[in-house]
């Protein structure tokens, strides 16, 4: 971790991913989560180490309407990326990333929630 005050004050977008279990049970049908967060940092390492202690507080578990216990796990810190745009304003770009066909075809299917959630 570095203590360069001159580059303490970077910002970067960090990418989680997070993961659902249903009665303790992780499997293709339980839902996923992409949370993107800001994080200070001197460095894209240290951000990465930030973003992943965050992504640990956001852990949750709860009892679904059916009776079953869920957990939305943290799973890893997919990608940190600094944000060249600063000072922050409307318009600035936080997350860029090129995507394959088939990665905008999954993002273009309208979400209905999960069958067994």
């Amino acid at each position: 971790m570095t203590t360069d005050s001159r580059n303490s004050d970077l910002l970067f977008a960090a990418n989680l991913l997070f993961r659902s279990s249903r009665e303790g049970v992780f499997d293709d049908g339980n839902l996923w989560e992409e949370s993107l967060i800001l994080v200070a940092g001197g460095s894209a390492e240290e951000a990465e180490e930030k973003a992943a202690a965050l992504a640990l507080t956001r852990q949750s578990s709860y009892v679904a309407m059916d009776g079953a216990h869920v957990d939305w796990v943290f799973f890893k810190v997919e990608r940190v990326f600094e944000i060249l745009d600063t000072p922050l304003c409307d318009g600035s770009e936080l997350f860029s990333r090129h995507l394959r066909h088939s990665e905008v075809q999954s993002m273009l299917v309208p979400f209905d929630g999960p069958p067994n959630l």
